[in-house]
């Protein structure tokens, strides 16, 4: 029985000595730049321009701008992988994973109501977009990741992201003072 004790006291020590996550940004996306293909960054640019005229949309509070660009991305999320050729199987189907997890996410900016729950919904589109870019290793143009309190280490307390390819934005969940904000991270930062 002691030795039970020993076993369940050493885990108890090992898992409270465990680092701690250094910023909920880590579990959102991961940048693998060895996953890098032009083809993809190509592919991905569209979905990109795709994307930020949904944010375009949100921000003037126009739902029905978010919902026919929303429904056109995921009709573009769907062609895509027909001009992804590649015998890095591997790569395919990451690729396309990213593409299913994108436009569940989208089908949700599509059926929601009310404008808080559709701000919701266009923070998780911006996290799977963002996820699918760090996977694929995007590389042709910057992206830039912003927050909506403006603040590098809470990111994880409003929780409602948004990306750029620009490196300043306008806020489009909160577009009250119509300004311009800076970016808090670049999506190739570990």
């Amino acid at each position: 029985m002691g030795k039970l004790y020993i076993f369940i006291l050493s885990i108890l020590l090992v898992a409270c000595n465990s680092p701690e996550k250094q910023g909920a940004h880590k579990d959102l996306w991961t940048f693998v730049a060895s996953n890098n293909n032009p083809q993809l960054d190509d592919l991905c640019t569209l979905m990109i321009k795709d994307y930020e005229g949904m944010l375009q949309g949100l921000a003037k509070n126009d739902t029905a701008d978010v919902f026919a660009r929303a429904k056109a991305l995921i009709l573009r999320c769907d062609t895509l992988p027909n001009y992804f050729v590649t015998k890095d199987t591997t790569m395919s189907n990451l690729f396309k994973s990213g593409l299913v997890n994108l436009q569940d996410e989208l089908q949700g900016v599509v059926l929601e109501q009310y404008s808080e729950e559709l701000n919701m919904a266009m923070n998780m589109a911006s996290i799977q977009m963002l996820h699918l870019l760090g996977k694929v290793g995007y590389k042709k143009q910057a992206v830039y990741i912003f927050n909506t309190n403006g603040k590098k280490a809470d990111l994880e307390e409003d929780g409602l992201l948004w990306i750029s390819l620009n490196k300043k934005s306008i806020n489009p969940y909160y577009n009250i003072e119509n300004e311009l904000v800076s970016a808090n991270y670049i999506l190739q930062e570990n």
